[in-house]
C-alpha cells in the first residue's frame, strides 16, 4: 500500500496477505469507478460552465446536478462496497483499532486514499 492508505494500515500490524488483499481491493474499486470518476470531471466542468454563462436555462442546471449526483451515488455505493469487503479481511481486533475517519464514504474528502488530484474540479 501507499501514501495515506499505509498510514493508517501500519497501525494494524496487518500481515502480507492482508496488505495485498487490501490493495487489490482498492485498485479493483478504482479500476471499476474510473469511468464515473472521469464522467464526474466532465460533468462538473460543465456544471460550471452552465453556472457561470447568463443565457442558461435554469432547467439544464437542475439536470446537470441531478447527473452530478447520480455519478456521486453510483461511486459511494461502490465505496460503500469496498469498505464491507475490506472489512472481511481484518481481524475483529483490527476493525476496532481503524481511525474514526475511516467509515466515511470513499470519495469524500478526507478519505484515506484520496489523493490530489482526486478533489473536486469546479
Amino acid at each position: 500500500m501507499h501514501g495515506p492508505m499505509m498510514d493508517w494500515a501500519s497501525q494494524l500490524n496487518l500481515t502480507a496477505d492482508q496488505s495485498s488483499k487490501l490493495q487489490e481491493l482498492r485498485e479493483t474499486y478504482l479500476r471499476d469507478t474510473l469511468v464515473w470518476r472521469n464522467e464526474l470531471v466532465i460533468k462538473r466542468f460543465d456544471m460550471r460552465d452552465l453556472l457561470r454563462n447568463p443565457q442558461s436555462d435554469s432547467s439544464a442546471i437542475l439536470t446537470k446536478q441531478r447527473e452530478i449526483s447520480d455519478l456521486e451515488a453510483k461511486i459511494q455505493e461502490r465505496g460503500l462496497l469496498l469498505l464491507i469487503e475490506m472489512r472481511k479481511v481484518l481481524t475483529p481486533d483490527q476493525i476496532k483499532l481503524l481511525p474514526p475517519h475511516w467509515g466515511w464514504t470513499p470519495g469524500a474528502p478526507g478519505m484515506p486514499w484520496r489523493g490530489r488530484g482526486m478533489e473536486r474540479e469546479y
